[in-house]
């Protein structure tokens, strides 16, 4: 199985709130590029066969520049377009992580880059002991509910066939305005979850990631 890992990430997050707090991140600068050099360092141990695609949307230092260039297979760095820079800047979460997911969706076709299943992982988090790359060797949607809530699910790690990826990059196109207007990304994707198909969707009760919450240094362990 060839697998895309894409991961998102904004290192150098801006001075703007968010529509539920004002706190956007309680991390330094350096504090985000050394978690996420951590988010990769773990893909490569636990998941084989894999690319990485990392999206990002920050003015790097040429430092922090080199080591995504070097360290992944493929960057896309999306500061210099300006109106996915004020999607994902704007005031809603779910906007800004749509805008990336359709960027990274639209680059994978763009450069006909092959590949079986998709894993998409938040920057800054980590597998864990607990990550069982077994559980994803399969065609199906892999998942973590939020505390069993099949309404609200976890989008910090995730797992679609590549059969599910057009689906899901046109569920997003089709409600930028529900982004927009700051629904909840983990509702939003519950929704795409429960749209008639034949996908099969496994909820996994340990999926195997952890990290802090950028908001509030809240540690989740997932």
């Amino acid at each position: 199985m060839q697998n895309i890992i894409l991961i998102t990430s904004i290192i150098q997050t801006p001075n703007k709130p968010l529509s539920y707090i004002d706190i956007r991140s309680v991390y330094s600068h350096e504090e985000r590029y050394e978690q996420t050099k951590k988010t990769i360092q773990t893909v490569k141990e636990k998941i084989p066969n894999s690319k990485i695609l990392i999206v990002e949307c920050s003015r790097l230092t040429e430092e922090q520049d080199l080591y995504f260039k070097e360290h992944t297979d493929y960057f896309l760095n999306l500061i210099d377009d300006q109106d996915k820079v004020n999607r994902i800047y704007s005031i809603s979460k779910a906007w800004g992580e749509g805008t990336m997911t359709i960027a990274a969706f639209d680059f994978l076709k763009k450069n006909n880059v092959q590949y079986d299943s998709l894993f998409k992982i938040s920057g800054r988090y980590w597998l864990t002991d607990f990550f069982n790359y077994n559980n994803f060797v399969n065609k199906d949607i892999i998942i973590h509910n939020i505390e069993n809530n099949i309404h609200i699910t976890f989008t910090c790690l995730y797992k679609l066939d590549v059969s599910n990826v057009d689906q899901f990059h046109d569920f997003l196109l089709n409600n930028q305005n529900r982004m927009e207007n700051c629904e909840g990304y983990e509702i939003l994707f519950s929704l795409f979850l429960h749209l008639p198909k034949d996908n099969k969707v496994v909820h996994l009760d340990r999926i195997g990631i952890k990290g802090y919450l950028s908001v509030s240094n809240d540690f989740i362990d997932m």
